[in-house]
């Protein structure tokens, strides 16, 4: 993919070792940054799955006024080390460092105003991350969530599905290869050091970290804009040119029921939540790359609506 002439790749230092960033700066001539968003990825294959869509969001977002960073966690994509080193609160780590690099550049764009929001943009396990992080900041955080996974338990569970999947052809593949089963490998054990899966190898502490986490905002949360897409309700529209208002889902209605239940709950404690269906396919499972415009569409309605009445 090529990069905007705009957009700044560079390296962060996070103890000692590399992160790969991009940095797109707000792109509003002359207007102050309307805020200051970090985007984290979503786990595996789904990081490199969601590329596409995270870069075109980032780049609508910096037209809009948005100061955005992407960054590769550890092991991850471009940064130093391999998937099997990272642990969830090295992950954490560095979703922090991200933070506190946006914060420094804050003066650059708004030198007059420091008070510009910062959000955390997650996508699904992201967004784990992305309230975990903002919990060790001192400083409010607002979310910005796309398809968030609410347990990391269940979302282990779902993943190693895959595992078994793989197993269940080695063993067929066993079955008619003599010299297969000679050389059949060990099982996996709770002792086993890693393991591999779908050729991610997964240390116990990432497993660990992600097992016992849950979507909790933290208690100075202000403002959530969560969005999740519906292959059912891009069938039901194709028809239309209308995109779904976020607006129009008040009591969140049309949203799956675990997240729906959540955005009441977050609604409760007093947390202004912003929430909208929009239809697309699921691109973070898809490899080729995959555009979902109503998506975008809303994401910068959601986070602009009330926000900014001088845009």
């Amino acid at each position: 993919m090529t990069i905007p002439v705009t957009t700044q790749p560079f390296f962060l230092s996070v103890s000692g070792r590399s992160r790969f960033c991009l940095y797109h700066p707000p792109e509003l001539a002359g207007a102050a940054s309307r805020g200051a968003i970090v985007y984290i990825h979503p786990f595996a294959e789904e990081m490199n799955f969601s590329r596409h869509m995270a870069a075109l969001q980032s780049r609508m977002l910096a037209a809009q006024g948005y100061a955005v960073l992407q960054i590769d966690l550890l092991g991850c994509g471009d940064s130093a080390g391999d998937f099997s080193e990272a642990s969830w609160s090295a992950w954490v780590a560095d979703i922090i460092a991200a933070a506190r690099w946006m914060q420094s550049h804050r003066i650059i764009h708004n030198p007059t105003d420091s008070t510009e929001p910062l959000i955390f943009w997650g996508l699904r396990v992201g967004c784990l991350l992305a309230t975990e992080a903002a919990s060790a900041l001192d400083e409010p955080v607002d979310f910005l969530f796309w398809q968030p996974v609410l347990s990391g338990e269940a979302y282990w569970r779902q993943f190693r599905r895959l595992e078994v999947a793989a197993k269940a052809v080695a063993a067929r593949a066993l079955e008619n290869d003599s010299d297969a089963r000679k050389n059949k490998p060990e099982s996996v054990t709770e002792n086993t050091p890693e393991i591999e899966i779908a050729g991610y190898r997964v240390s116990p502490a990432l497993v660990a970290g992600l097992s016992a986490s849950h979507l909790a905002l933290p208690v100075n949360t202000r403002r959530v804009s969560c969005i999740e897409v519906s292959a059912w309700q891009a069938l039901d529209e194709s028809n239309t040119n209308s995109l779904p208002l976020p607006h129009s889902l008040p009591n969140s209605s049309s949203m799956s029921p675990s997240l729906a239940a959540a955005v009441d709950a977050w609604r409760e404690q007093g947390t202004s939540v912003r929430c909208a269906v929009v239809p697309g396919t699921a691109f973070w499972q898809i490899a080729e790359a995959e555009d979902c415009p109503p998506l975008r569409a809303a994401t910068v309605q959601l986070l602009t609506e009330g926000r900014d009445d001088s845009a």
